[in-house]
């Protein structure tokens, strides 16, 4: 992944002389000579041959600033194994990693057709919204109302574009636990000095991105070779190695016709050790896999406090009074499908039940689904209700008998 040269205006926009000197010092390098016009900072790094040179202008209002500045943002890159402007993301945002997807559409470069774009980010937006969460709670499928502290990482996050078939480029703010200083300075467009804690809550989400992406690619493999069987994504309830919101975005990242696509991790010299830059090929098989996964975890794992909405389709208790079992045809709050769904009613919501299937009326259950042979059950139901419409009748005339509806 390459890009060309930064303009005059993304140059100045970002950084300024400043902000750039206090990177080259925290990134490790040496103010070595400095004289009314410029300053001189060296690499103390061993990894290159030669030490490496960047020369900075001492006042911001020189000619030939634009150029300074882009010549010291390609050796950094040159240095670091990144792109320029990953580098400019870095500075400006006061510490930032880097995931970017590689698309291959059939379109000129920059181009890429609109559902494949629109699949490829909310598909990013998901993955970080997984990964992030994914950083405190260990379970193969997240809870459905996402965690806040989730959303609030990813709405901090800065996506932008590139040539070199079509790249969306993601800046993962490292200083961004929620309340911190830095991250209120970030997100009010204040340019913050590289003020790093250890650790930083970004980084964890970047390696969580990437560890699930390694993961789910290798998974992905030795189920299409026939070495494990698809429910090894579920091994491990406890700390899934890739979440269902995760595996299920690694999937749409490749569009609807499932699209080669390549997955590039950079991270910031700022937060400690900077690891080597990552590239993962994320085929079209191995996207089907992860999206069969994803789908697999989602029905197929027993999961705690979800709630179904539809229609009660079948009844049956073996007398005129008593509890009695339920059939109800819904969508729950995770997956979106319309399934069917077991379950044991208490004597007072069982009636209830019967007068939303003969008034033709919606009810909403809570409880912990599981799946026995081909069939889906709620258990340790903690919430039934009917949902009201204009044609209910609120009376105690109620059918009797083994199986009230026929069915």
């Amino acid at each position: 992944m390459t890009g060309p040269h930064l303009s005059d205006d993304e140059v100045m926009a970002a950084l300024d002389l400043r902000l750039v000197a206090e990177y080259l010092r925290v990134a490790g390098w040496s103010l070595e000579d400095q004289d009314a016009r410029t300053s001189l900072w060296r690499s103390v790094t061993t990894q290159h041959a030669e030490p490496l040179e960047i020369v900075l202008p001492v006042r911001q209002e020189v000619s030939d600033y634009t150029d300074r500045i882009d010549a010291a943002l390609r050796t950094l890159a040159f240095a670091e194994r990144r792109l320029p402007e990953e580098v400019r993301s870095d500075m400006s945002f006061g510490g930032a990693d880097t995931v970017a997807v590689r698309l291959t559409p059939d379109a000129p470069p920059g181009e890429a057709p609109l559902s494949l774009a629109h699949s490829a980010v909310s598909a990013l937006h998901n993955f970080v919204v997984g990964s992030a969460a994914a950083i405190e709670i260990h379970e193969l499928v997240l809870p459905s109302h996402r965690p806040p502290w989730a959303e609030s990482y990813a709405s901090r996050v800065r996506l932008s574009t590139h040539p070199g078939s079509f790249i969306l480029s993601l800046a993962l703010p490292l200083a961004a636990d929620i309340g911190d200083e830095a991250s209120a300075d970030q997100a009010t467009g204040k340019q913050v000095m590289f003020n790093l804690p250890p650790q930083p809550f970004g980084r964890r989400v970047s390696n969580r991105m990437l560890r699930s992406a390694q993961a789910a690619r290798q998974l992905a493999d030795e189920v299409s070779a026939g070495d494990r069987p698809l429910r090894a994504f579920g091994e491990d309830p406890q700390r899934p190695a890739a979440n269902a919101t995760e595996l299920a975005a690694l999937k749409a990242l490749g569009g609807p016709e499932y699209g080669l696509y390549q997955l590039r991790f950079t991270q910031s010299p700022l937060a400690g050790q900077q690891s080597e830059p990552v590239t993962l090929r994320i085929t079209p098989g191995q996207q089907r896999i992860m999206g069969e996964a994803a789908d697999f975890l989602r029905t197929r794992q027993p999961r705690a406090g979800v709630t179904v909405q539809g229609l009660v389709v079948r009844l049956h208790r073996s007398g005129a009074f008593g509890s009695g079992d339920v059939v109800i045809e819904g969508v729950d709050d995770d997956s979106g499908t319309t399934r069917r769904y077991r379950l044991e009613l208490a004597e007072d919501d069982y009636n209830d039940a019967v007068r939303a299937h003969r008034n033709g009326l919606q009810v909403s259950v809570t409880g912990d689904r599981e799946e026995r042979g081909t069939h889906l059950h709620l258990r340790r139901i903690t919430l039934f209700s009917v949902i009201p419409g204009l044609d209910y009748e609120d009376d105690a005339d109620l059918p009797t008998g083994p199986d009230v509806s026929g069915a």
